[in-house]
This record gives structure tokens, sequence and C-alpha cells, in this order.
């Protein structure tokens, strides 16, 4: 009884460490390159093309509540591929995407996208979507009606609770009726491992055995 309660305690421990300590990448920040860290961990990025993310944020009048909650900069439009586009774009030709790999697992928090949107007539919306390194998926809907005033920004909470190593962003065959179905990197949220919190989970599980030896010589 006195290890799994210790334990328990020690990934109870553990899990307000990754909560206390999530950070975001920002994507629409023009200083965001193809590499960097965050948290103490390295990442690189790579696609299926050239990744662009050279144009200028295009949303108009003030930022939402959920923009604002994201903590993004909307410097720019987020990360896509091509040397003329800043999207993630999906044709009946090619499926464009980008990859994110961490130097050490991290748990995934939240995505946020920009350019995603819904059809003015309502019949169809753009999906992001991010599928994780051990094959986990997940969709992001757009939910703004295509409008030039409006960024299409469209965010997922995540939490899992799985650690990861790479996370590969993709477009699903569906569109807003205007072109092709395509949306923008705008952001990805990430927690590393607690190292200390690790830490005390070690020291308790030994504490835990060398209970239960004593228990045994008594």
């Amino acid at each position: 009884m006195f290890v799994k309660t210790t334990i328990t305690g020690a990934v109870v421990a553990a899990a307000m460490a990754v909560g206390a300590n999530a950070a975001t990448i920002d994507f629409t920040s023009a200083s965001t390159g193809h590499s960097g860290t965050v948290m103490g961990i390295n990442w690189t990025m790579t696609a299926s093309g050239i990744l662009n993310n050279s144009q200028l944020y295009d949303g108009v009048g003030a930022k939402n509540a959920a923009q604002v909650a994201s903590g993004l900069s909307f410097q720019t439009d987020g990360y896509g591929v091509g040397a003329k586009d800043d999207e993630i774009t999906t044709s009946a030709k090619s499926k464009e995407w980008i990859t994110i790999s961490f130097a050490k697992p991290v748990l995934l928090k939240a995505v946020y996208w920009l350019d995603l949107f819904i059809a003015a007539n309502k019949g169809s919306k753009e999906v992001g979507q991010v599928t994780t390194s051990n094959g986990d998926v997940y969709t992001t809907q757009a939910v703004q009606v295509v409008n030039g005033a409006r960024p299409g920004f469209a965010g997922s909470m995540i939490n899992s609770g799985k650690w990861i190593t790479s996370l590969t962003f993709s477009v699903l065959d569906s569109n807003d009726a205007y072109g092709f179905a395509d949306a923008a990197l705008a952001g990805v949220e990430v927690a590393p491992v607690p190292v200390p919190a690790a830490g005390a989970l070690m020291v308790a599980g030994l504490g835990g055995l060398a209970a239960l030896r004593r228990r045994k010589k008594a």
C-alpha cells in the first residue's frame, strides 16, 4: 500500500509540473525560423516543399478572445509550403505537409491555425490535421465563414497525456468552396518531460522498495 500511494502522489506532482511549464512555438512571429528551442528542447521543421511564413498577418480589426488567449503575436499569417504560398495545401495532385521534430519527448497541449474557413454557403469547411509520432490524429475545424475581415483563426486543445517526438501538419481534402483546401500553421503548444518530478517519482519508487524490504526482514 505504501508504494502505490507514494507513486500515485508522484504522478500527480508530475502532471502539475507539466501544466505549469507549457510553452508555445509562435509561427506567426516574423523571427521564428525553421528551428529553435522551446522549454530547453531543440526542435526542427521540415516540409514537403519550401517553408514560408513571409506573408504579413492580414486579419482586420481587433483580435477575438481566442486569438488573445493563444498568446500568438500575429505578425505574419503563419507557416505554409511554397515559395509564394503561406499555406499548407491539399489538392487532387498533391498533399503538402510540415513536420516538427523534437530532440526530446514532449507533451502536445494545443495546435493553432490561420486561414481555416467555412464556405459562405456553409456547405463545406476547411479542416487542419496533426498526426503525432505515435500515430494519433487530431483535427481542427474552421469556425469562421469566409470573410476578408477575418483571419480564419481556430485552435484545438489536445492534452492527450501522451509523449511524442514529432508532429506532422496537413489539411484534409475538404475546402471552403474557394480554391483548394488549405490553411497556415500558426502555433503549437507543448510541455517538456518534467525532469524534477520524474526524479521524485524514481526516489519515491526506491523508497517504497526499501520499505517493503524492511517489512520482510521484520
